[in-house]
């Protein structure tokens, strides 16, 4: 049975599925693409989809870290800040940080990504967290 509707409800759903259509086309595929477990080069294929030539051509920057995991065993951790735009740090040193998603790898293999991800990881292993907006 269909309840009817009120001329300022149908207004109100045009506008939530109008902003819910401009969410979904700024959102970046390539990171919906990612799962965990998948390989250091696999995730940068997906990420450099249609670009040319460069393995890091949308790494923003990367960093790494020599972490214990739970049975105190150190592992290498390593973050690469993805930017949808490809741009570099060398080009840009200012850039935003939320123009950065970062794409958590340990001994090669993608853990997780996000800066809530990340935020967490890096409190839980004293990591310095930059400021961000």
């Amino acid at each position: 049975m269909l309840a009817c509707t009120t001329k300022r409800s149908a207004t109100r759903l045009v506008f939530a599925g109008a902003a819910l259509v401009a969410t979904a086309a700024c959102r970046d595929t390539r990171l919906d693409k990612l799962s965990t477990g998948i390989s250091r080069d696999s995730a940068l294929a997906i990420i450099n989809e249609g670009a040319g030539g460069d393995s890091l051509a949308r790494v923003y920057r990367q960093e790494s870290y020599l972490l214990q995991n739970l049975k105190g065993n150190a592992h290498v951790t390593n973050v690469l800040f993805y930017n949808k735009s490809g741009v570099k740090e060398t080009a840009d040193p200012k850039l935003p940080p939320e123009k950065t998603t970062p794409i958590v790898l340990s001994d090669g293999k993608v853990i997780g990504w996000g800066w809530t991800y990340f935020d967490s990881l890096a409190k839980d292993n004293n990591i310095p967290l930059k400021q961000r907006n």
